[in-house]
């Protein structure tokens, strides 16, 4: 049971990790390529557990496609910003294969305070800003976490998602869900050319709510209640 619940935090951290990953570039953009980022925990509970997890994120044009990588799941989202279609994200998990079916009105797209403050840092070969950004826990407390963000990779600012408004591409920063912080820190900004086929979602994933997905993985897995 400690396993599945600690699945479905990692499925809530992994999909507002991936919920910036939507700045929907313009077409005037010269950047293609593969940005990398480590994963680190501050839950010592779970930090053995996520070891050598990473997210991988491939842009080109108006295409993306992320892929966080955290060991017991992995979950990869497609998006096309030239379709009015939501991001199609699939999970894997214990052997099996999902599609996530997502809940239109749930859906938030209201864009946060940003308090853009005096500070820079050398990541993966960008000079990044600091900004902070405040949030409130599911207990009500307020949370401020900084990011470091970089020009030059979109155009313009974030326009959707986690960091919708923020002036550049963040590199670093921390998501806070279910008890837990996980720090994510560009590695790697490569240049490269990327194929369209990597930004084609595979078919004949089981479609389901993130609910749904959870229940049948803890049934899968023997977990019982």
């Amino acid at each position: 049971m400690r396993k599945i619940t600690f699945m479905a935090g990692l499925a809530t951290i992994g999909l507002a990790a991936m919920s910036f990953i939507a700045p929907k570039l313009s077409t005037d953009t010269n950047f293609e390529g593969v940005i990398t980022y480590s994963v680190t925990v501050d839950n010592p509970q779970y930090a053995a557990m996520m070891q050598g997890s990473s997210m991988k994120i491939y842009l080109k044009g108006e295409k993306e496609k992320s892929v966080s990588d955290m060991g017991m799941m992995k979950i990869t989202s497609y998006s096309d910003h030239t379709s009015t279609d939501k991001p199609i994200v699939i999970e894997e998990m214990g052997g099996n294969k999902y599609q996530v079916k997502r809940d239109d009105a749930k859906d938030d797209d209201k864009a946060p305070d940003f308090k853009y403050v005096d500070g820079t840092k050398e990541i993966a070969g960008y000079t990044c800003h600091k900004a902070q950004i405040t949030s409130v826990d599911a207990q009500g407390q307020s949370i401020t976490s900084d990011i470091y963000y970089a020009d030059g990779i979109i155009s313009g600012p974030v326009k959707s998602g986690e960091f919708k408004g923020l002036k550049g591409f963040p590199l670093e920063f921390t998501i806070r869900r279910s008890g837990m912080g996980i720090l994510m820190s560009a590695t790697n900004v490569k240049k490269q050319s990327v194929s369209d086929d990597t930004f084609i979602a595979p078919k004949g994933y089981k479609l389901m709510t993130q609910e749904e997905i959870f229940q049948d993985a803890q049934k899968n897995m023997g977990g019982g209640n």
